[in-house]
């Protein structure tokens, strides 16, 4: 978002309990957008700094994670912030030119899935095979990401979940509606979103499967509609921002 006036907000330290006020302050200091790349599995530790990711008037998005379906992540698993998951990409000869995949390295990392034991089911999601709160909402490129660190000597190559969530942030910057829209808004314009429907996130090291197995099911497996590894699908310019 290169029109977007960007405020770094540091915790004390990386405890649940400083990286939750980091979210009041970047509320404080007028952030529309709060982007978060991190996360650990849900529990009633977690779930305890939950109020903190509850900000009228803000939108809050956080990366799903990077280790393959399982166990929801907090605070990505939160029903009042932007769960985001992760793709990767392929050149195709098609209108759009490229393929995009669920984000899988092969390698013990991917794109992070998965059904809340805490939240409940929030009004704007009907998948049939969760009954709680499904992640993710959404989903952009986690892999091959050119960025910029002068610091680091130049260009870096990097991926991630971490990656994915600050360009969905810098999406709701672009359409300029995050102060107003609430929470679930994406469902209402999943037309405007590119729908990935293919690809897994069944965590594997080379092709031995060492992560949690769901069976080919949408919680773990790309899908024509919603399905958890990508929700709704990626953007599409802003339309559903």
């Amino acid at each position: 978002c290169p029109h977007c006036h960007i405020l770094v907000v540091e915790g004390t330290s990386s405890s649940f309990a400083d990286l939750a006020a980091t979210e009041d302050t970047a509320a404080r200091l007028g952030a529309q957008v709060i982007s978060n790349s991190y996360g650990a599995p849900e529990s009633g530790f977690t779930q305890a700094y939950a109020r903190h990711y509850r900000q009228p008037g803000h939108t809050i998005v956080v990366s799903s994670g990077d280790f393959g379906f399982g166990p929801a992540n907090f605070p990505a698993s939160l029903a009042t912030v932007t769960a985001v998951g992760g793709t990767e990409l392929s050149r195709a000869h098609d209108t759009r030119g490229w393929r995009e995949t669920v984000w899988d390295t092969s390698d013990a990392a991917a794109g992070a899935s998965g059904c809340s034991a805490w939240v409940p089911k929030p009004p704007w999601q009907h998948d049939p095979h969760c009954p709680m709160r499904t992640v993710a909402d959404v989903a952009a490129v986690a892999a091959g990401v050119p960025v910029y660190d002068q610091n680091a000597g130049g260009w870096l190559t990097v991926g991630g979940t971490s990656v994915a969530a600050p360009l969905i942030a810098g999406i709701y910057g672009l359409a300029g509606n995050a102060a107003t829209i609430p929470p679930g808004y994406l469902y209402r314009h999943a037309a405007s979103l590119f729908d990935v429907t293919a690809g897994g996130n069944v965590l594997r090291f080379g092709h031995q499967v060492v992560g949690n197995v769901c069976g080919g099911d949408y919680l773990c497996r790309a899908k024509p509609g919603y399905d958890a590894p990508t929700g709704l699908g990626t953007p599409d310019g802003t339309g559903a921002f």
